[in-house]
Formats: structure tokens, C-alpha cells, sequence
């Protein structure tokens, strides 16, 4: 059942047009005012709009315009008796799907609803579809098979659509502000801007200006008005890098606008209504924040609602390899590195094995670093940074691995050589390798290693 209003300020010719409408089975609505509609639209827009020309306060042009701003898949029909054929022609421009002449013919006007459903709903469909190729597109950006960040990519599907705030927790340089990309691509407002806000990198005495905006005259400097970005974000999505970072004093006035929708800038007494969605990140524990007194109770919770935790490379596994070809596919690509085609044996089992506490940011420079490097078709041991080439690994016996190696061979290699560097501990061996202890056993138990009672965990 779709949702049709009828806008005339003759209630009589509103109620007619209803009455022609009534046994297509339509959920129909009729306002004498085109303000009423607009307010109602926000709430659940309509499918289609029949709506009169010649209004008081706003014509059926500039009704079609407002409206198209909040729900672009709604399509138009104008019944009027006073436009002329140069504003038939205008609101057709405008994508109005036709003009009947008051009082129109109840067939005529039946028939031209029934197509304005129709390419309504083909607005929609093709709108999903985008959305949905943009996701799929956009996902691909996001490397990782790990179940670890598998699990956080499900999330992400999830919570993409849903509108509501998210809050990316996870140690520096673990990816969330490509997350946080995945998150907007896959929402109903992919279309609308993304703005990204870097809390840290903005002195505290600035940072109100920048998020809220500020008078002509607000404070020395300030030779012309200016928006905030909550402003420049109307309609799609504010990423707030770093929140963790803001002072107390900026905590009490963002809490404001979360609660309320509402921003005032510096030097104004009015507010003007955001409609935002909030992603925001930090590295920080803002639980332990909170109970030493550094970030407000009420703003944590504000923004915890939908928490998303981003794992760090260590645990990732072999995502490690999968990201490290990404990076160097990027090398080839963008800065002309052909002659590098991929890894050796050695450097592979070094990526695997080092613990990575910088995380995606850190592999992306060795990836970097080695390509600029590399003299041949492969990225060496000795091309990979010092600290990459100990594989994380304190002093201990020395990593040799055959002049050719499978990827699966140099694995094996690399568990014995972790375990005999942690002396059997297999806890302190997965440490090591960056994995977690299950996953060591597992693949312990994959080679046909049988598990004492008396191993040392």
C-alpha cells in the first residue's frame, strides 16, 4: 500500500481528489497546507504527492523542491487551473511526472498516479541497487579474512543502515577511519558528505569554531561569519577522530548537540537545527576516562551506542599477507614500482611473525619502505625495516628457511622457530607470532604435534 498526499488549500477539491483515489487501495493523506506536508514527509515520506499549484506562502514548484530535498524518491503530479503552459513546461523540468487541469477527469488522474507509483518505485530500486554496488565496492577496500575482522565487517553491515551513532574503539593505526568510510558508503545517506574531523589536530581554542561555526565579530579574527562542520555535515555524516582528546569544557557543549540536534555558533543566540549522524573514534579506554574523571559520564553514553571494536594487526593472522600485497599492488600501480612482483619466502614469514604495534599504518610504511628499496622482482628480508626483520621476536635461535619455500612450509618453519625461541611456552610462542593461543594450537595439532598434559602454557 503506498503512501500518497494531496496538497490544495480547497479542502473540497483535496477531499475530491481523495475520493477518485480511494479504491486504488492507497494510503492517502490530504493537507491544506504545503508546510503541514513538508513536516509530515519528515516523519514517513510519501511515495507520491498530488498537490495544487497556486498555494498562499509557497507555489506547487517550490513545494516539488522542498520536499524533493527530503525524500528525492518521491514523485510529483500538479493539478492546478492557473498555471500556464511555461510552468507545466517548468515543473516537468523539475521532474514532475504530469499536469492535469483542475478538476481533472477521476480516470486521468488515476492512471497518472498509478504512474508516478511506478517510477517511484523504480527510484527506489535503483537506489538500492547503487547503494548496494557502493557497499560492495566499498568493502572492498576493507582487507581482512580474519575471523576477527570478519566479525567486524558483519557489524558493519549491520549498524550501516540503522542511522544511529557509532563509537570505533582500538589502539592507533587499526583502520577505523576506513571503517568509518564503509560505515557512511553503506548508509541511507551515502549521498550527502562525509566530513571528517580530527580532534587532536585542532588547538582547543579553536576546535568550537570549527565544529560549530561562528559570528562576524564573534571574537578577534573573525572578519566574516562562518559555518561549523556540524553545519557542512546537514544531511550525511560527522567522523570525530580522536574524540577521546576534546577538553571538558568542548565535551559539555558536542553532548549538547547530540541531545538536542541543535547547533549555535560562537557570538549567536539562535541554534539551527543539524540533522547528523556521528561516527566517532578513539584510541583511548573511555570507560577507565570516565572513572578517573577526564571525559563526561552522560557524553560516553551518548555515543556508545552502537560500540565497534576494531582488532589490532596481531590478531589478525594472515590478514597481515592479504594487506601487505594489497600496499604493494598500490606501490606497482600508483608509483610505478613494476618491477617489484611480490615477497619472499623470508620477508613473508617476517611479516607474519612481527607483532605490528603500530598496526595497518605501520605495515603500510615497511610495504612502502621495502618497494623503494627492493633491487629485484622480490622484496628481500634486508629490504623490510629492522625492526620487521626480528619478526617481533626477542634475541634467539636464528630464522633459516630453504632457498625455496611454500608459504605453508615457511609457516611451520616459523611456529618451531617461535617455540623453541619461548622455550615450548606456547603461550609466550603466540606472543610472539601475534596470534592468539588457540590458533596456535590449532595449528600445532594441524601438523600432528601431540599435546601433553605436560606442555608448559
Amino acid at each position: 500500500m503506498a503512501l500518497v498526499f494531496i496538497v490544495d488549500d480547497d479542502p473540497v477539491m483535496a477531499e475530491a481528489v481523495a475520493a477518485a483515489l480511494a479504491r486504488e487501495g492507497h494510503e492517502l493523506r490530504t493537507f491544506t497546507r504545503p508546510a503541514e506536508a513538508l513536516e509530515a514527509s519528515t516523519a514517513e515520506p510519501p511515495a507520491a504527492v498530488v498537490t495544487d499549484f497556486a498555494m498562499p506562502g509557497m507555489n506547487g514548484l517550490e513545494f516539488v523542491l522542498a520536499l524533493r530535498e527530503r525524500a528525492p524518491d518521491t514523485t510529483f503530479l500538479v493539478v492546478s487551473g492557473q498555471a500556464t503552459v511555461e510552468d507545466a513546461v517548468n515543473l516537468m523540468k523539475h521532474g514532475v511526472v504530469d499536469v492535469l487541469v483542475k478538476p481533472p477527469r477521476a480516470a486521468a488522474l488515476r492512471k497518472a498516479v498509478a504512474l508516478a507509483l511506478t517510477q517511484h518505485q523504480l527510484a527506489a530500486e535503483n537506489r538500492r541497487l547503487r547503494h548496494a554496488l557502493r557497499g560492495r565496492r566499498q568493502l572492498t577496500r576493507v582487507i581482512g579474512a580474519s575471523p576477527a575482522f570478519e566479525q567486524v565487517l558483519r557489524m558493519v553491515e549491520k549498524v550501516a543502515p540503522t542511522g544511529s551513532t557509532v563509537l570505533l574503539t582500538g589502539e592507533t593505526g587499526t583502520g577505523k577511519e576506513v571503517i568509518a568510510d564503509a560505515i557512511h558508503e553503506l548508509s541511507p545517506r551515502a549521498e550527502r558528505r562525509l566530513v571528517k574531523v580530527h580532534c587532536a589536530a585542532i588547538p582547543a581554542t579553536l576546535l568550537e569554531s570549527e565544529l560549530f561555526g561562528h559570528a562576524r565579530g564573534a571574537f578577534t579574527g573573525a572578519i566574516r561569519e562562518k559555518p561549523g562542520l556540524f553545519e557542512a555535515a546537514d544531511g550525511g555524516t560527522i567522523f570525530l577522530d580522536e574524540l577521546g582528546e576534546i577538553p571538558q569544557e568542548m565535551q559539555v557543549k558536542l553532548l549538547r548537540v547530540l541531545q538536542t540536534g541543535e547547533v549555535q555558533r560562537i557570538g549567536e543566540t539562535k541554534t539551527r537545527r543539524v540533522d547528523v549522524r556521528v561516527i566517532a573514534a578513539t584510541h583511548r579506554d573511555l570507560e577507565v576516562e570516565v572513572a578517573q574523571g577526564r571525559f563526561r559520564e552522560d557524553l560516553f553514553y551518548r555515543l556508545n551506542v552502537i560500540p565497534l571494536p576494531i582488532p589490532p594487526l596481531r590478531l589478525r593472522g594472515d590478514d597481515v599477507l592479504l594487506l601487505a600485497q594489497r600496499f604493494l599492488e598500490r606501490e606497482r600501480t600508483e608509483r610505478g614500482r613494476t618491477q617489484v612482483e611480490g615477497f619472499s619466502p623470508e620477508a613473508l614469514a617476517a611479516l607474519r611473525a612481527h607483532a605490528w604495534p603500530g598496526n595497518v599504518r605501520e605495515l603500510e610504511n615497511a610495504v612502502e619502505r621495502a618497494a623503494a628499496l627492493a633491487e629485484g622482482p622480490l622484496i628481500g628480508l634486508d629490504d623490510l625495516p629492522e625492526a620487521v626483520r626480528g619478526g617481533g621476536a626477542a634475541a634467539g635461535p636464528e630464522l633459516a628457511l630453504p632457498e625455496s619455500v611454500t608459504l605453508a612450509e615457511a609457516e611451520r618453519i616459523l611456529i618451531r622457530h617461535a617455540m623453541d625461541a619461548a622455550g615450548g611456552n606456547k603461550k609466550e610462542a603466540a606472543r610472539r607470532l601475534g596470534i592468539g593461543l588457540a590458533t596456535l594450537y590449532r595449528k600445532l595439532a594441524a601438523e600432528g604435534e601431540a599435546l601433553a598434559d605436560g606442555d608448559t602454557a
